[in-house]
Protein backbone atom coordinates (compact mmCIF):
# COMPACT_ATOMS: atom_id res chain seq x y z
CA UNK A 1 0.00 0.00 0.00
CA UNK A 2 1.45 3.28 -0.98
CA UNK A 3 2.20 6.57 1.31
CA UNK A 4 -1.41 8.51 1.05
CA UNK A 5 -1.90 10.86 3.66
CA UNK A 6 -5.51 10.52 5.63
CA UNK A 7 -5.97 14.22 4.71
CA UNK A 8 -4.89 13.37 1.09
CA UNK A 9 -7.04 10.52 0.87
CA UNK A 10 -9.91 12.09 2.14
CA UNK A 11 -9.55 14.65 -0.46
CA UNK A 12 -9.44 12.17 -3.50
CA UNK A 13 -12.62 10.88 -1.93
CA UNK A 14 -14.26 14.25 -1.70
CA UNK A 15 -12.93 15.46 -5.32
CA UNK A 16 -14.45 11.62 -6.79
CA UNK A 17 -17.76 12.01 -4.79
CA UNK A 18 -18.20 15.90 -6.39
CA UNK A 19 -17.22 14.96 -10.03
CA UNK A 20 -19.97 12.00 -9.88
CA UNK A 21 -22.44 13.78 -8.58
CA UNK A 22 -22.41 16.82 -11.01
CA UNK A 23 -21.99 14.70 -13.76
CA UNK A 24 -25.09 12.57 -12.41
CA UNK A 25 -27.03 15.72 -11.93
CA UNK A 26 -26.20 17.05 -15.61
CA UNK A 27 -26.80 13.21 -16.93
CA UNK A 28 -30.19 12.59 -15.26
CA UNK A 29 -32.64 10.19 -17.77
CA UNK A 30 -35.59 12.00 -19.27
CA UNK A 31 -37.27 8.21 -18.74
CA UNK A 32 -37.48 6.85 -15.51
CA UNK A 33 -38.13 3.16 -16.17
CA UNK A 34 -35.30 0.61 -14.93
CA UNK A 35 -33.24 0.30 -17.92
CA UNK A 36 -32.40 4.18 -18.43
CA UNK A 37 -32.18 4.34 -14.65
CA UNK A 38 -29.56 1.61 -14.65
CA UNK A 39 -28.30 3.10 -17.40
CA UNK A 40 -27.53 5.81 -15.62
CA UNK A 41 -26.13 4.33 -12.41
CA UNK A 42 -23.47 2.54 -14.48
CA UNK A 43 -22.43 6.11 -16.17
CA UNK A 44 -21.98 7.45 -13.13
CA UNK A 45 -20.15 4.30 -11.54
CA UNK A 46 -17.60 4.82 -14.54
CA UNK A 47 -17.00 8.36 -14.06
CA UNK A 48 -16.63 8.27 -10.42
CA UNK A 49 -13.98 5.29 -11.28
CA UNK A 50 -12.65 7.82 -14.18
CA UNK A 51 -11.76 10.28 -11.63
CA UNK A 52 -10.56 7.97 -8.84
CA UNK A 53 -7.61 6.99 -11.38
CA UNK A 54 -6.63 10.12 -12.86
CA UNK A 55 -6.13 11.12 -8.87
CA UNK A 56 -4.62 8.46 -8.24
CA UNK A 57 -2.51 9.09 -11.24
CA UNK A 58 -1.44 12.08 -11.03
CA UNK A 59 -0.53 12.54 -6.98
CA UNK A 60 2.85 11.80 -7.35
CA UNK A 61 3.38 14.06 -9.78
CA UNK A 62 1.50 16.60 -7.88
CA UNK A 63 3.50 15.79 -4.89
CA UNK A 64 6.86 15.85 -6.74
CA UNK A 65 5.96 19.48 -7.86
CA UNK A 66 5.10 20.54 -4.16
CA UNK A 67 8.50 19.21 -3.14
CA UNK A 68 10.42 20.51 -6.06
CA UNK A 69 8.30 24.42 -5.25
CA UNK A 70 9.52 24.25 -1.91
CA UNK A 71 12.93 23.78 -2.90
CA UNK A 72 13.06 26.09 -5.21
CA UNK A 73 11.59 28.82 -3.15
CA UNK A 74 13.96 27.95 0.26
CA UNK A 75 16.72 28.39 -2.59
CA UNK A 76 15.68 31.95 -3.04
CA UNK A 77 14.88 32.69 0.37
CA UNK A 78 18.88 31.59 1.07
CA UNK A 79 20.01 33.79 -2.03
CA UNK A 80 18.10 36.82 -0.77
CA UNK A 81 19.44 36.06 3.05
CA UNK A 82 23.18 36.07 1.63
CA UNK A 83 23.63 32.74 2.89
Amino acid sequence: MGKTSHKASTKNTLMTIAAAASWAAMHEPTVLDFGSVSVWGLQTLAVALLVRAVLALLAPALGLCGVLLQHASAESRNKGSGA
